[in-house]
């Protein structure tokens, strides 16, 4: 048997030998998508064990990024949530804050709980104006913004991405 895997290596992964159940077999399909993409934008982002990261957007996506930064060591996880029951499911996957403002009330309050530096990495997983805006600005100066939201209607201030020297990965 034979399938045709578009960008196959940075889409699979090798499983060690074992009889998988069809619980487990199905767990395994469903990841394969949105957890490599939530994934994506934690790697994009250069976390590294230890780093604040923010995640801004609490969907599928946005909660497979808090997994992700979890299990990619790092020290404390905001997640941008305004939805109760994704908040809940985003404090299991492995969020310390939940950050329910948006836009110029999300920044403040992120930068509060960073004592005004910011977060070291940040994944942008919706893909709006305002949520690339909000990731970016709660950057701190020197990091970088993973984006794996698909864009739609984005305008980048470039002024304060190249000031704050802000990178965007995605």
């Amino acid at each position: 048997e034979m399938i045709r895997v578009p960008q196959a290596d940075g889409t699979l992964v090798k499983l060690p030998a074992g009889d998988y159940s069809d619980d487990t077999m199905r767990s395994l399909l469903t990841l394969s998508d949105v957890m490599g993409t939530g994934h994506h934008g934690i790697v994009s982002a250069r976390t590294e064990p230890g780093d604040t990261v923010a995640v801004v957007g609490d969907g599928a996506v946005g909660l497979s990024a808090v997994v992700s930064a979890k299990r990619l060591g790092a020290g404390r996880i905001i997640a941008l949530s305004r939805n109760p029951a994704r908040q809940a499911l985003a404090r299991e996957f492995g969020a310390t804050d939940i950050v329910s403002e948006r836009g110029d009330a999300a920044t403040e309050a992120v930068l509060a709980m960073t004592e005004g530096v910011g977060a070291d990495a940040v994944a942008e997983c919706v893909g709006s104006n305002d949520s690339f805006a909000t990731a970016v600005s709660i950057a701190r100066p020197g990091s970088t913004v993973g984006i794996v939201g698909w864009p739609h209607g984005i305008e980048v201030d470039l002024d304060g991405i190249f000031f704050r020297n802000v990178g965007i990965q995605g």
